[in-house]
């Protein structure tokens, strides 16, 4: 009987310390998330450079890279200062609408790191707390079961003693 509340009263201990094994798991989480964003950001800005080099193109009327455009442009002549006119039109509302969403998608990456920080920082100063508690606890738990142990001998050595 006294083995099993000594094994009893380890595992709460032990499962204590497991709750730290589950806060990796969301740390790792935090920071799958970290990636997204800043995955999400890294297309938004390459989105925005491609449309601003299409404008570019659009304007000077030099292709600097291949494309199945140029191609056509080169093959059935250049378009009409109309369609090119539209065409420079949309751009521009595309190149704003992307500077929009760049700039959204820096502040949400910016928001983000910063609450994951403050969680991390209040998490810190909670793990300390709670292993110094959890340590604590068990140090004076083996010292309990020393004494005991060592009761239990006393006692025995004095059965002993007197055969």
């Amino acid at each position: 009987e006294g083995s099993d509340d000594i094994l009893e009263e380890e595992e709460h201990y032990a499962d204590q310390l497991k709750e730290y094994l589950f806060y990796m798991d969301s740390l790792k989480a935090v920071c799958r998330k970290h990636e997204l964003t800043q995955f999400e950001l890294e297309m938004a800005a390459q989105d925005l450079s491609s449309k601003k080099q299409q404008r570019e193109e659009l304007a000077t009327g030099t292709v600097r890279t291949f494309s199945l455009k140029g191609m056509t442009s080169k093959l059935f002549g250049q378009e009409t200062p109309e369609q090119r006119e539209a065409k420079m039109k949309v751009l521009e509302e595309q190149i704003q609408e992307g500077e929009e969403e760049v700039k959204e998608k820096n502040s949400e990456c910016d928001e983000f790191v910063n609450n994951a920080w403050c969680d991390i920082e209040r998490f810190k100063d909670q793990k300390d707390h709670d292993l110094k508690e959890a340590l604590i606890s068990y140090a004076i738990m083996q010292i309990s079961m020393c004494k005991k142990g060592i009761q239990v001998w006393s006692n025995a050595k004095e059965c002993f003693n007197k055969m």
